[in-house]
This record gives C-alpha cells, structure tokens and sequence, in this order.
C-alpha cells in the first residue's frame, strides 16, 4: 500500500465537526476574546516565574525561571462541585482547572452545564506531567490515602471526574501522547462522535508546572531557550519555553449542530493521527515522513486539497525540530499549489509558551479565532527566517503583523492545525469557516458547501452563568 493513501480515508465521504463552545485559561488569557486580544496586539505573555509557584528554597533551573504561568491555581471553589474539602484538598490543580474550563466551554456553547446530566457525552483530555503527585508524595510521606492516590497519581481522573461530576455517560479518556496530547484527543473525539458514540464530545487538555523535575531535565538536554522566548522558525531560535496551559473545546456532529440552532465558531473537516514507526534512529527525534502522513490522511480525510490550505497553526516550538516539521509541511501542502500562492504558518506558543499536553487544543482555539476573524495574527520573534528551511519552495510566510486569511477564489478558507510529541505520535486537523462566522465578502462558509443547502443557524442561545447553591459563581483569578 502506498504511504500517500489511507485506507481509511479511501471512499469516504467527509463528516464535518462542528466546534460549538471553547473555554481556556491560557498564560495572559482566560477565555477566547482575551487569547485573541492578545494574539491580534502581538503580545508576549510569557514572564519569571511566580514567587508562590514552587516551595521556599526550590532550585528552579535557568531555562525554567521564564514561563507562561498562571495565577490563582490553586484556587478552587471545591463546593461549588459538592466536592468534600479533605477530598479537593488532594486533588491535582490540572484537574480543578479542567472542571472549571469545561464548564465556561459549555456555556460558551449557550448551554447549561447541568443540562448536560445523563447524556451520552464523551470526555476526552490530554495529560503528560503529575508533578502534584510528587509534590503529594513529599508533604505526605507515609501517610498517602486514596484520595492522594486518584487525586494525583491516576490520571485516569482528569477525564473521570469531569464526567462525574457533570454527570455523563459517554467514553471518558485520559490520553497521555507527550505533547500531542491534547490534539490527539480532539481528533479521538471527533472519531466517536462520527461513529455515533458520542452525541456530544468535550475534548481538551490541561498542564500545569507544579514542579521542577522535568524542567530540570528539559534543561539538561538543552531544548529550553536560554533567552526565555520560543522563536518558531528563527534563526536564532535556542529552544523552547514551558508553560501552563488548559482549554477545552466543545464538538457536535455539523448537521445535528445546524439542526440544533448552535452558534457554530468552527467546522472540522477531517482529522488524522499517525506515529513515526522505525523512520528515525531514536523514539524521541522527529520524523518528517511521519508528520506528512498525518498530513496526507487529515487531508484526504476531510476531501480537501492541500494546495487550497491558507493558513497552518504549527507545532513550532523553536527548537531543531522546526525544520523537520516545516519540511514536512513544505512537501505536502505545495502539492497542487498555484505558483506564488504562499501558505501562512505561526505558532501561538510564540505568545504564550509551550503549554505540552494542552499545546494541541491552544493552537486549535487559536486556528478557530483566525477564521471567526479572517485574520492571521503575528507569529513572534521571528526575525531571520531559519537556514535550514527551504523558504522559497511553498513558499510558507511567518507573518510578522497581522494578514487576511487567504483562501482560494471562491472557496472556503482552509486552516489546519499541526501537532507531534516527543513519543512519535503526530496529529494534524483541517478546518473550515463556521456557518453565519463573519466572513469578509466574496469568502464562502461551510454552511454554502451542505450537501442539502443549508445556511445559518439562528442566533446562539442566551449566555448561562454557572451559579452554586448559595449563589455564588465560581471565582478563579483570571489572569
């Protein structure tokens, strides 16, 4: 069998995804209109760490002192849940804060959460650190319980206990695919909810730097940037940045969407995970064969060119691996491209860090937010293009000021968001315009290309606020 075709994707016919409601607490950004205030004015949100993140007297290595952190984690409103305080008391903040996402996701969706009680929901969160587990492990010695165990140990229960607590009953898994995490998680929930599994799919991924351990070793092997910024594609790019990070987007089927009057921010029109396999001499370097076949399959998947992609939300962490990724986006996307059409490629962890398991669904809301906008952000500190890339051969363009999305006359506007971890597993998703989404004139949304005509969808329904039993909304500091 060829490694161009998938036979999965042969003889399909595309079933899009309808991303209806997003909720993150990103470094500078709690919400979708403070993340994209902060993108279109070309921010940098990342800052030294806070002085209450780690215990009096914590070494934290050079290349971790600078970050993307937020404030208040360890704020929790654990009543509001109806969990019991000796319970919250051990619960790792990554899953807190996930809780809190999913439930302004939901809202941002026009729904109540409580709503959503016995419903075949499906849950599907990305996790690769526990340093709260450790930090368990050292204030409790010899007296862990099971509450420590399942508040920090067993990931399992980032995903477990927002079904719980929301009371669903579709799939809920915890993926841990190193930094692709939360994009391979986006992409398994889009699988359920076509296959009929899910009726409704909350995807995402959360990681917080509660520790220094992997910082430590990070450090060690060279890959944080001694400046303290990532610089995707640059020349003098010397690593990355880590970063907290928790979003959470919410998938329903287009047509049951369309049917249901949601306010559609975006479609997803196919996605594709694929692993690197024996392409490379060490499990943890990169593989751009690997990455192009995830390429190929989201693309043959969702039926779309890729010569028509107008913009790519890159992995782009600013370290070596930038090359082998952007090689691999030049060989798959110059296929079939008119001469002098560029393809615009950035990177939100220029802005905010590199947020790990919760990278993939950061770089998908932002790619939702340039097509609401029609509008590509910059991509920053990105002064000398990188001589190991091969500019001139898309030619793919790192925007440095904010640029219309460019789309094909007469055609959707194509977004496509990139993701890879350390583990070999790469995933890219293909995106379109939502119905009603505010496109410029002349542009067509996804609604136009409905086999049975269908346009837009009435007006979201009115915006819910989450309130407790005595009345009082949940009041994480928002940074």
């Amino acid at each position: 069998m060829s490694h161009q075709s998938s036979p999965l994707a042969q003889g399909r016919t595309p079933v899009p995804v309808a991303v209806i409601g997003v909720g993150c607490r990103l470094p500078g950004a709690h919400g979708s209109g403070q993340l994209w205030e902060l993108l279109r004015s070309g921010r940098d949100a990342t800052r030294p760490a806070p002085a209450d993140r780690f215990p009096p007297g914590t070494t934290v290595p050079a290349g971790g002192r600078r970050g993307g952190f937020l404030d208040g984690v360890e704020e929790f409103d654990a009543r509001f849940f109806g969990i019991p305080d000796d319970e919250a008391a051990a619960m790792d903040p990554q899953q807190r804060l996930l809780l809190l996402t999913a439930w302004e996701a939901v809202e941002d969706a026009g729904q109540d959460p409580r709503r959503l009680t016995g419903s075949r929901t499906g849950v599907f969160a990305g996790q690769s650190h526990a340093d709260h587990w450790e930090r368990l492990r050292e204030a409790r010695a010899g007296s862990l319980d099971l509450d420590a165990l399942v508040g920090g140990h067993q990931r399992a229960m980032l995903a477990g206990r927002l079904s719980f607590h929301l009371g669903l009953h579709g799939p809920s898994v915890t993926l841990d695919c190193a930094q692709a995490s939360s994009l391979a998680a986006v992409h398994l929930a889009c699988l359920s909810l076509r296959a009929g599994e899910s009726e409704l799919a909350l995807a995402g991924g959360a990681n917080l730097l509660l520790g220094t351990t992997a910082t430590e070793v990070f450090d060690r092997a060279g890959v944080l940037s001694g400046e303290g910024r990532c610089r995707f594609g640059d020349a003098g790019a010397d690593g990355f940045v880590r970063s907290d990070g928790v979003g959470v987007v919410v998938l329903k089927a287009l047509d049951r969407a369309v049917a249901d009057g949601d306010r559609i921010r975006a479609v997803i029109l196919g996605s594709a995970m694929s692993h690197d396999g024996a392409t490379k001499e060490r499990v943890t370097d990169p593989s751009g064969r690997g990455q192009a076949l995830a390429m190929r399959w989201a693309y043959q998947d969702a039926g779309i060119a890729p010569g028509d992609v107008g913009y790519v939300e890159a992995h782009g962490t600013g370290t070596r691996i930038d090359a082998v990724e952007l090689g691999a986006l030049t060989e798959v996307l110059a296929e079939g491209r008119p001469p002098g059409r560029p393809c615009l490629v950035g990177s939100v962890k220029t802005n905010i860090g590199h947020c790990e398991a919760a990278a993939g669904v950061a770089g998908l809301i932002k790619a939702v937010l340039c097509l609401e906008h029609g509008q590509v952000p910059p991509s920053l500190h990105h002064d000398t293009p990188s001589p190991l890339v091969d500019w001139d051969r898309l030619p793919l363009v790192v925007p440095a000021s904010p640029r219309p999305l460019p789309a094909v006359a007469g055609r959707p506007a194509i977004a496509a968001v990139n993701g890879q971890g350390m583990s070999g597993t790469n995933v890219h998703v293909v995106l379109g315009r939502g119905p009603g989404s505010g496109t410029p004139a002349g542009d067509h949304d996804v609604a136009e290309a409905l086999p049975d005509g269908r346009g837009t969808p009435p007006a979201r329904g009115r915006h819910l606020r989450a309130h407790s039993p005595a009345g009082t909304a949940p009041s994480p500091h928002r940074d």
